[in-house]
């Protein structure tokens, strides 16, 4: 113990202030001799009842009293900055924790109180490593954990914040605020696959929290359309692809795959003699996926599963040559999203070699004009039980996708080529744009203009792919697209009707210029 303190001596919390001061500025009159009505022990354990209680002035001059007789006593120097940071005194209140630190380094509850004292004053790095202190020292304090993850999402270190209130969780699943600390830094994050991993940790841990049951459903619908499963069995799409690497692979053949997908596609080159194929994914999730399907199918040897974008392998690092074939399966209903053309264009500069096989080789994008009963309701918004509904119509996109594939769309004209991309023979596919004219082969209401793709496999016709309106299909990928019209328009068989079409190399985009007589 250290002597008493008098009335003019400084006062022990650091403040610089005189003890007598201080007592006066805590609300009370000055004390003659602080120790003499309780022991040190007994006027800690009054003033941290008095603290809890609300009554921090009482509080404060108890555990002044307990430093005047012992200066270094680490709950009074802790609890009187607690009070100090209550006050919004944030300065006393980090040297006075600090202080007590200083005399007793394994102080769990000084390290997280100046932690949040520090993390207030958005001295973020100092905070950390106060929390990370207390968690060496009490690695299962839920709450610390939690804080801990607030201010690593303050520094931007988005998974190491994630792992944090994931550590918070396991030490108490119904622990809400770190939770909602979570999915809020998950919904923040850049890439969904990555928040899918601390959703579904989350659900290891509480696998009734219908939150991270949803985030993960979303999450997951990002990371992985759920496109792909009807893609994947669609059969006459993948009898087309099949056979046009039929078509063309021979035993020494080395083959590049843009857009890995299931691994499918691979998998049909190794098994038709590929003698190796390079298949590239950019999304982790399901590159890792293919891995094991690939493996799963014994065709791991033969195949290797680059988790990165075609723009950015390099021979040399990533693979050792050019290949022979390059296929892809990255179109888009419209034929060019998903950056087709630019990734093509890179991959026939670099990957491949000249004169290399590409499959499909042509690919076109299909219009024609089109009515009928099915597609209409499933388009355009009509009259409902007496009421007319039809101003609805004018909030509603003109362009639309048509989801489903067993629809009855009737067309009145010939299927017309509106744009030709020769993928094989060509190495550069600049933006378009042109008049069509369509003859009209059977009079009636005319909605719009309905497009779709055709691809030709081998270069020559004899593999060819085209999800035509005509063919409806009960498992599909590729859908058809609708440009409706601002209002239906009656055509006659024979008229000419003129179609204002374009592409800016991703999205192309048509619409109606006239109708000749």
């Amino acid at each position: 113990m250290s002597s008493k303190i008098g009335r003019n001596d400084p006062c022990p919390c650091g403040s610089g202030k005189k003890f007598k001061q201080c007592c006066e500025a805590a609300g009370a009159a000055p004390i003659q001799s602080p120790t003499n009505n309780f022991s040190p022990q007994q006027a800690l354990q009054i003033a941290m009842s008095q603290h809890q209680s609300g009554n921090l002035a009482q509080a404060e001059i108890l555990y002044r009293q307990v430093l005047q007789s012992n200066a270094n006593q680490p709950d009074a120097l802790h609890l009187l900055g607690l009070i100090a940071k209550q006050k919004g005194d944030l300065k006393t209140a980090a040297h006075l924790m600090r202080k007590a630190l200083n005399f007793n380094p394994n102080y769990v509850e000084a390290f997280v109180n100046l932690g949040a004292t520090l993390q207030e004053q958005a001295q973020f790095d100092d905070a950390a490593d106060c929390y990370r202190k207390a968690l060496a020292l009490r690695p299962n304090f839920a709450e610390v954990h939690s804080n801990l993850g607030v201010v690593l999402k303050a520094q931007d270190n988005l998974c190491e914040a994630a792992n944090s209130f994931v550590n918070a969780l396991a030490i108490r699943p119904d622990f809400s605020e770190a939770f909602a600390n979570l999915d809020a830094l998950l919904k923040e994050m850049a890439t969904p696959d990555e928040a899918l991993i601390y959703y579904r940790k989350v659900l290891v841990i509480s696998p009734e929290n219908i939150a991270a049951q949803q985030g993960a459903y979303l999450a997951l619908s990002r990371t992985v359309p759920e496109w792909h499963v009807p893609m994947m069995n669609e059969q006459t799409r993948n009898q087309a692809y099949y056979d046009g690497l039929k078509a063309v692979v021979t035993p020494n053949d080395s083959v590049f795959e843009i857009g890995t997908g299931s691994g499918l596609l691979a998998m049909m080159a190794a098994k038709l003699g590929a003698e190796k194929v390079i298949t590239c994914e950019t999304v982790p999730l399901i590159a890792e996926t293919a891995k094991q399907i690939i493996k799963d199918n014994k065709l791991e040897a033969r195949i290797q599963v680059l988790a990165k974008k075609s723009t950015e392998i390099e021979i040399g690092d990533d693979i050792n040559k050019q290949a022979d074939i390059l296929v892809s399966e990255i179109f888009s209903s419209e034929l060019l999203g998903e950056h087709v053309l630019p990734s093509l264009e890179d991959a026939k500069r670099r990957l491949l070699k000249p004169h290399g096989k590409v499959i499909p080789a042509v690919g076109s994008i299909m219009i024609g004009l089109f009515t009928g009963d099915d597609i209409r309701r499933n388009l355009i918004v009509e009259d409902s039980f007496g009421f007319n509904l039809q101003g609805f119509n004018s909030v509603v996109s003109k362009k639309r996708m048509i989801a489903r594939n067993d629809l009855n769309i009737e067309l009145l004209s010939d299927g017309v080529e509106a744009f030709g991309f020769d993928f094989e023979g060509d190495d550069y596919f600049p933006a378009q744009s042109k008049s069509i004219q369509i003859t009209i082969k059977t009079s009636g209401l005319c909605y719009g203009i309905v497009q779709w793709m055709r691809l030709d496999m081998s270069g020559n016709k004899n593999v060819m792919f085209e999800n035509h309106p005509s063919q409806t299909s009960k498992v599909s990928n590729w859908q058809q697209c609708a440009y409706l019209f601002d209002a239906p328009i009656t055509v006659k068989a024979g008229q000419k009707v003129i179609i204002n079409a374009a592409h800016n190399r991703a999205v192309p985009w048509f619409w109606l210029d006239r109708v000749l007589a």
